[in-house]
């Protein structure tokens, strides 16, 4: 009998639920009461965070049982380690270490994990072992754990996007070994190479939705929260905005210089497209700049979410983290 799977995905304007049932999938996509989280992507009200969690859940009809979270980047540092081989012991005693140039404080007050890759072309044993390695702070694990607790939601899975990323395409063969993900944020852009079980390449551009949101609202003369709902359903034509046309433009270049310099990095790739992903994705605009300016094909999200429809895009982090709780 096929399990139900729930997976969340907190973004700095809005929440992504994901339910998985055997085959079916539903997408649902909330925007946030305003400043709920923070400019660190951190839960500003907790208190209020769990009424909101209790009527999503109410208003949504999700079902119980456990449940997976997907980390912002702001709150987990996921990278590709290379260890030499040891017992597992050691290896956790280890991991820390990897990590001292982004962490503050003591050892203790972090979390690692960790998750083995296949070997690459030329990597051995004597070489060392190839993993993405993770770690968060446990006190902000735990105030996720407890905040979802008391909405009624018991979390066994907190992962970061990184790793929902390498869930979502492990074992697709029939598409290739190389997926890239352009995740068209409220507060940036990010753009995730991922190749078998790994990420292989990893950049963020400060640009994202709030910027086009600024500029929306200077057009139409409202603030920038209500600008937002302005610009995605294009009120009095503003996404054709002049000044809102050349900042796609600008987003569009700098993905290009990413992967420009990524296919400079690694000579052997052979990116078939890329996939937009977040909220931005759904901006006509700013989707045919992309296209224009990298000329990579725009391959749909919903080939990963097969069911999913139009809000593959939106669903694509949380899916991976239900994925990451079978």
């Amino acid at each position: 009998m096929a399990r139900t799977q729930l997976g969340f995905d907190i973004g700095s304007s809005s929440m992504k639920t994901i339910v998985l049932h055997g085959d079916t999938i539903r997408v649902e996509e909330v925007c946030l009461p305003e400043n709920m989280v923070d400019e660190g992507g951190n839960i500003a009200l907790p208190h209020a965070f769990v009424q909101f969690l209790k009527q999503m859940r109410k208003e949504l009809s999700l079902p119980g049982g456990a449940a997976s979270l997907v980390l912002p980047p702001s709150q987990v540092i996921c990278r590709l380690v290379t260890m030499p081989k040891m017992t597992t012991q050691q290896l956790m005693m280890n991991l820390p270490y990897e990590f001292t140039d982004f962490i503050q404080g003591v050892a203790d007050q972090y979390f690692c994990d960790y998750a083995l890759c296949s070997p690459g072309e030329g990597e051995s044993e004597e070489q060392g072992i190839p993993m993405m390695a993770a770690v968060a702070a446990k006190e902000r694990l735990a105030e996720y754990v407890q905040m979802f607790s008391r909405a009624g939601i018991r979390l066994k899975t907190i992962l970061p996007q990184e790793m929902a990323l390498i869930n979502l395409v492990k074992g697709r063969k029939n598409m290739g070994e190389e997926f890239c993900f352009v995740d068209l944020g409220h507060r940036s852009t990010r753009i995730t190479v991922v190749w078998r079980d790994r990420v292989q390449a990893t950049r963020q551009i400060a640009l994202g939705g709030r910027n086009l949101d600024l500029i929306a609202a200077d057009e139409l003369g409202v603030d920038a929260f209500l600008a937002n709902t302005y610009k995605v359903n294009d009120y009095q034509g503003v996404q054709s905005a002049s000044a809102l046309t050349a900042l796609c433009d600008r987003i569009a270049v700098e993905i290009l210089k990413v992967i420009n310099f990524y296919q400079f990095t690694y000579r052997s790739s052979s990116l078939e497209g890329i996939y937009l992903v977040g909220g931005g994705a759904a901006m006509p605009g700013l989707r045919a700049s992309i296209k224009e300016t990298v000329g990579l094909p725009l391959l749909s999200p919903e080939r990963l979410l097969p069911g999913a429809g139009e809000r593959a895009a939106a669903g694509i982090f949380a899916a991976g983290a239900a994925m990451g709780g079978k």
